[in-house]
């Protein structure tokens, strides 16, 4: 039976730098080593990416949203406002 031949994969450590910018302002910064196979860092920096790229678009979101009142006025016909109990 023949096996496929299998390559010696170096285990290699690397510091990973992955920065947002946005209108030029750095937002947001990422410094980590990772280590491995070159599959096993390819699959950490993927997630390290995927990861910081959810946090600044939730940031994005958050500050395009227009703020919300914290109370609702009353409508004019609705049957919450200024309704006094019958006894």
């Amino acid at each position: 039976m023949l096996r496929p031949a299998r390559f010696h994969e170096e285990v290699v450590m690397q510091q990973v730098k992955i920065t947002v910018e946005v209108d030029g302002e750095v937002v947001e910064q990422v410094v980590e080593l990772v280590g491995g196979t070159l599959e096993e860092r390819e699959e950490k920096i993927d997630a390290m990416t995927r990861q910081l790229a959810a946090k600044t678009l939730q940031a994005s979101v958050d500050l395009a949203a227009a703020p919300r009142p914290l109370f609702r006025r009353g409508a004019e016909n609705s049957g919450t406002k200024d309704s006094k109990r019958e006894r």
